[in-house]
């Protein structure tokens, strides 16, 4: 990221949160929760010079909140997790639960500090239930709604009604959802249609707009 911001110059701030990809190698739990970078937005904001508006990062979690529709414990979906999802390569010294917990309240306070301010909210992990895609096998995809976001996080965003809220994770590409409380984007980059047409290019803002 130091690098593309020394690509694309002074005139564009560049800022990043980690997603679970970005989680599995070499970083722990408490180095993600530790300042590593000034670009770097997890648990900190930006005030855009000269405006009202405020950027406020989060990295996000799951607590299984997605996954209503299935009748399992907490229990039982910890264990899946370990036995099928990518994510039992991350280090966690905690449950998804408490992980979660923590989110919310790094994210309460960020949010309780910007009451005056214009919020841009960008998080990794789902957001909103319109994004979920719920089937009938509940063997497995089912089970992965639970590892895509929060409903606690849903509800948080209603009370303090950022203006703009950016997430991703969902490997897909939705259209902007307007709510009574702001407008929500969900675009991942570098999976539509396998990744054809995309990255064609060596100008990256031609890629970034297409």
């Amino acid at each position: 990221m130091e690098k593309l911001q020394e690509l694309v110059g002074e005139h564009t701030k560049v800022f990043f949160i980690a997603g679970n990809h970005d989680m599995l190698n070499d970083i722990d739990y408490n180095q993600l929760e530790s300042n590593l970078s000034p670009l770097y937005l997890h648990n900190q904001f930006y005030d855009v010079p000269g405006t009202k508006w405020r950027i406020i990062g989060n990295n996000g979690w799951y607590d299984y909140t997605f996954a209503d529709n299935v009748d399992k414990t907490t229990e039982q979906f910890w264990r899946w997790k370990k036995s099928f999802w990518i994510d039992t390569g991350i280090e966690q010294p905690m449950s998804d639960i408490e992980r979660m917990n923590i989110v919310l309240k790094q994210t309460e306070q960020q949010m309780q500090q910007a009451s005056q301010r214009k919020v841009l909210f960008m998080t990794h992990f789902a957001v909103r239930h319109e994004y979920i895609h719920y089937s009938e096998d509940a063997r497995f995809w089912n089970m992965i709604n639970g590892m895509a976001g929060s409903r606690r996080m849903e509800t948080l965003l209603e009370t303090y009604q950022p203006e703009l809220v950016i997430s991703g994770h969902l490997h897909h590409h939705f259209k902007p959802l307007a709510k009574s409380n702001g407008i929500y984007y969900n675009n991942s980059v570098g999976y539509h249609n396998n990744r054809i047409n995309e990255w064609n290019s060596d100008d990256f803002f031609t890629e970034w707009t297409q």
